[in-house]
């Protein structure tokens, strides 16, 4: 960028007190030297994708990041030199007002407007040509446009004057110390007057100093809107990052991460978002005990009573966001282990759904079994959808870190002989809901089993003709109306999403059917040459879209249950809307003895194995993301580094 260079001066004290701050705007250029320029060009242009703006023959190369900051590359680099920074330029408004406010403070300026800090940093200040300000703005694919701020390299020893000429000759403003313990001083951000609120860092040392520890504390700082799309930005243009490199929240509470340059100078890329640490409280969720998790983004409340994750929201003052989107019975609930038949068949029936009835809310575990328990097990006291539901399900620990909290949770299934366990977690500063689940079979010998994931989702996201379905499904089959009130043909095929309606017209199966007192059943085959499955719901008049994501192996199914008032049965009186999706080992609600003789469909398994006493885990994710007025739906959800990325329909 043009500019008027004004060079090297070196400060004379003792420091005069100023009234009056210096005319700054903040940084205007960070200079570093590299021992290789076509290296360095590849990387500034091809990985953060600055434009160069200029390069002097065999001299400096101007990087721009803004139409007032740019970093200067020069050559020269020694392979016996460990020190690249050479200078940091601040942007002055006006230079003659700055130099005679410097030796207003005892800053003997005689030449080119540039002094020497204490701890030796260059410090040159230039001022543009007013018609600067009418440059195209910064490329439009580039890491930032914003240069942030800038760390010097301090010894402790020298730190009060240091602190002296950054506070009383330039007039920043300290905003923060890290010290991790008390007498461990490390860091000390001074922040420049200007409109950008550009930062200086003192990196305080008192030990010795090698290559690599100075090019991390002579460093620069890109700010960023949102942290994980600008890891996928470098991620996407550099295939050598290390594997593990991925965004973390700091001790200052924000997002950042960490790149290098072709010289070992550190690149730090942070999102000045402040991210408040994740909670875990034991609460009460619609009159039942819950675990609540928090992270100051969204809210999870998990239900002793059956292990169910009943609410899963943002946490938002707009009502339009702030929905939850799973279901919540009309009636109350109790603690299903509670359940007595003498005082609570009269609320929930008397049919193996009963148990199930009286405390499902949300999201449950199907486990051991999916659907309706056979006559025997029935009579041995089996319900719907197996034990895992109804039992109790107690705390084992909690871990608080500063990278989130962790539930850990499980029960034992006595009448069929298993133990299942859940770890759930919030991480900070995200939208996600981490779950890893693992079954263990306490008998000596193989068995087979139904595992399922039962999402369900209720009003007021969920309506009739309104709220929309969008999943890695391929194709799958209608279940049997054997009661001719279905809303879609009975035992038909269907091509996702196109699907035959119960009056032989054409059926969007994205949309929950809007005939009323109608139901619907349709097994989904999940894409087979998919690693990671998804589905993703919303209703077009809420600002909140709620998707799982889940690996291929073991669940080969995704099942989409549709209730629209037409259960009449206790405790439901034709009350219910309900859209469940259904994803694990089996296509059909239909117990465990149907799917062993069923074996199969569309060439996938109808139930899967556990061993004797062997153990089996799956994950899942669940994430909320907010949508605009008018969104359309999702085509594709993959996760890269723990973060779901959504391609719009």
């Amino acid at each position: 960028m043009p500019m008027r260079r004004l060079a090297l001066l070196t400060i004379a004290f003792p420091l005069a007190a100023f009234n009056q701050p210096l005319p700054l705007e903040g940084i205007a250029h960070v200079g570093f030297r590299a021992a290789n320029m076509e290296k360095t060009h590849a990387y500034y242009t091809g990985v953060l994708g600055l434009r160069r703006e200029s390069q002097r023959p065999g001299g400096a190369a101007f990087y721009k990041v803004n139409d007032e900051q740019s970093i200067e590359i020069e050559p020269g680099l020694k392979p016996e030199e460990d020190v690249r920074l050479t200078h940091i330029a601040l942007q002055t408004t006006n230079g003659a007002a700055t130099r005679r406010l410097l030796r207003s403070r005892g800053i003997n300026v005689k030449g080119p407007l540039s002094v020497v800090a204490p701890e030796g940093t260059r410090i040159d200040f230039v001022e543009y040509p007013r018609h600067a300000g009418e440059a195209k703005g910064p490329a439009t694919s580039q890491i930032s446009d914003h240069l942030q701020h800038v760390g010097v390299i301090v010894a402790r020893e020298k730190l009060d004057p240091v602190v002296r000429f950054y506070r009383d000759v330039l007039g920043c403003e300290e905003i923060w110390r890290y010290e991790p313990k008390p007498g461990d001083l490390r860091l000390i951000k001074f922040r420049l007057p200007g409109k950008r609120h550009d930062i200086i860092e003192l990196m305080i040392h008192s030990d010795g100093l090698n290559r690599d520890r100075i090019g991390s504390m002579h460093h620069i700082n890109f700010e960023v809107a949102d942290i994980h799309a600008a890891h996928r930005f470098v991620r996407a243009r550099d295939p050598e990052l290390p594997a593990g490199l991925r965004p973390r929240v700091n001790a200052e509470d924000i997002w950042s991460f960490n790149l290098l340059d072709p010289d070992g100078s550190r690149i730090e890329v942070q999102d000045l978002t402040k991210i408040p640490m994740a909670s875990i409280h034991e609460e009460t969720f619609q009159g039942r005990r819950a675990w609540v998790l928090s992270n100051g983004a969204i809210r999870v409340s998990v239900l002793a009573g059956g292990g169910h994750i009943a609410e899963v929201r943002l946490l938002s003052g707009d009502p339009k966001k702030t929905v939850n989107p799973m279901r919540v019975p009309h009636y109350p609930t109790i603690e299903p282990q509670e359940y007595d038949p003498a005082r609570h068949d009269a609320l929930y029936g008397n049919d193996p759904h009963r148990w199930l009835s009286s405390g499902y809310m949300g999201h449950l575990l199907c486990f051991p079994i999916y659907g309706p328990p056979s006559a025997e097990e029935a009579k041995a006291g089996l319900g719907n959808h197996g034990e895992a539901a109804i039992v109790e399900w107690r705390k084992i620990g909690v871990e608080e870190t500063t990278d989130g909290v962790t539930l850990r949770y499980g029960a034992d299934l006595p009448k069929t002989q298993y133990r299942v366990e859940r770890a759930i977690t919030v991480p900070r500063g995200m939208r996600v809901v981490r779950v890893q689940e693992w079954v263990e079979n306490l008998a000596p010998f193989d068995r087979p089993i139904n595992w399922m994931q039962h999402a369900t989702f209720g009003p007021p996201f969920v309506e009739p003709g309104k709220t929309v379905l969008d999943g890695s499904a391929t194709r799958g089959k209608v279940g049997e109306d054997a009661a001719g009130t279905g809303s879609l043909q009975s035992n038909s095929e269907v091509a996702w999403p196109h699907g035959v309606a119960a009056d032989g017209s054409a059926a969007d199966l994205r949309v929950f059917q809007a005939k009323a007192h109608s139901g619907s059943y349709t097994a989904l085959r999940l894409d087979p040459k998919r690693a990671e499955q998804f589905f993703t719901l919303y209703h077009p008049d809420y600002r909140v879209l709620i998707g799982y994501t889940f690996p291929s192996e073991g669940n080969w199914w995704l099942a989409d249950w549709q209730e629209n008032r037409r259960a009449t049965v206790l405790p439901w009186d034709g009350k219910v809307v309900a859209r469940g999706l259904e994803f694990g080992s089996s296509p059909f609600a239909e117990g465990l003895r149907k799917s062993v003789e069923r074996g199969s469909l569309f060439g996938a398994p109808a139930y899967r194995w556990i061993g004797g006493k062997q153990r089996l885990g799956t994950e899942f994710s669940i994430f909320l993301e907010e949508i605009p007025e008018g969104f359309r739906g999702v085509q594709d959800v993959r996760t890269e580094f723990g973060v779901p990325i959504l391609t719009k329909r």
